[in-house]
């Protein structure tokens, strides 16, 4: 095994606390902080901001909650509805 200093924590995942440990779908992205400072994020599941680089951890979780609030604006209202004529004759 090699030689691990402790530093400061670089990298984090971020998971959806309303899913249990075992699902799968409870990890939603991963980030890491590069070497310019950036945090950089692979999403990997939706809803999810539209950016993949951020300038702090705080930045980043503000963006996925706005995220997940017009997700689930968007789910409340009707969907449109298709309007159905009879068969021709």
């Amino acid at each position: 095994m090699g030689d691990r200093s402790a530093g400061p924590r670089t990298g984090w995942r971020i998971c959806d606390a309303t899913r249990g440990h075992s699902d799968a779908a409870r990890l939603v992205a991963y980030a890491e902080k590069s070497e310019l400072g950036a945090i950089e994020v692979l999403w990997l599941r939706s809803p999810c901001p539209h950016r993949s680089r951020y300038r702090d951890l705080n930045e980043l979780l503000a963006d996925l909650d706005a995220a997940v609030a017009a997700a689930e604006e968007d789910r409340s209202t009707r969907p449109f509805e298709i309007p159905h004529f009879p068969p021709e004759k």
